[in-house]
C-alpha cells in the first residue's frame, strides 16, 4: 500500500522544496533572458523543483544531500560567476542525480530524472552537468 503525505508532510516538503529552489537561484548571478528554445520550455525554478520532486519520487534525505552538493559548489566557484538563464536547473538536476546516486543502491530515481528532463537535456548534456559539477566540488 502506497502512504499518501499527511496535509503536515506535504507542507514540510513545500517548504523544502522552495528553500532548494531559493537557494540553487542565488548560486549564481545568472542572465534573465531566455535565448534558446529549450529555456524557452522551462517553468519557474520553484515550479520545476517541486515537479522533480513529486514526480521523480524524491525524498527530503536526496534534497538535503543535494543542498550539500550546491553549497560545496557555492564555496568552489569564482566570486563573479556567471550563467544563462536555465543554469540554476543545470546545477540542480546535476546535485540531485549526484544525491541519488549517493544515497540509493539503484539508478531507479536517475533514470526517472533522466526520462523527465530528456525533453529539454539530452543524456549527453546530463551527463557533462555531472561531469562538470564534480569537477568544480571535488
Amino acid at each position: 500500500m502506497i502512504a499518501i503525505p499527511s496535509v503536515q508532510q506535504r507542507n514540510n516538503f513545500d517548504n523544502l522544496i522552495a528553500y532548494t529552489a531559493s537557494n540553487v537561484n542565488t548560486l549564481v548571478d545568472c542572465s534573465k533572458e531566455r535565448l534558446y528554445y529549450q529555456q524557452k520550455l522551462l517553468p519557474t525554478l520553484p515550479i520545476f523543483v517541486k515537479h522533480l520532486f513529486y514526480h521523480c519520487k524524491l525524498t527530503p534525505t536526496i534534497l538535503v544531500v543535494a543542498l550539500i552538493y550546491l553549497e560545496r559548489l557555492k564555496t568552489h566557484l569564482p566570486s563573479k560567476s556567471k550563467g544563462e538563464f536555465d543554469t540554476p536547473y543545470k546545477m540542480f538536476i546535476a546535485s540531485v542525480i549526484l544525491a541519488t546516486k549517493f544515497i540509493e543502491d539503484t539508478n531507479t530515481i536517475a533514470h526517472s530524472i533522466y526520462r523527465l528532463v530528456s525533453p529539454l537535456y539530452r543524456a549527453k548534456e546530463i551527463n557533462e552537468m555531472e561531469r562538470s559539477f564534480l569537477g568544480v566540488i571535488k
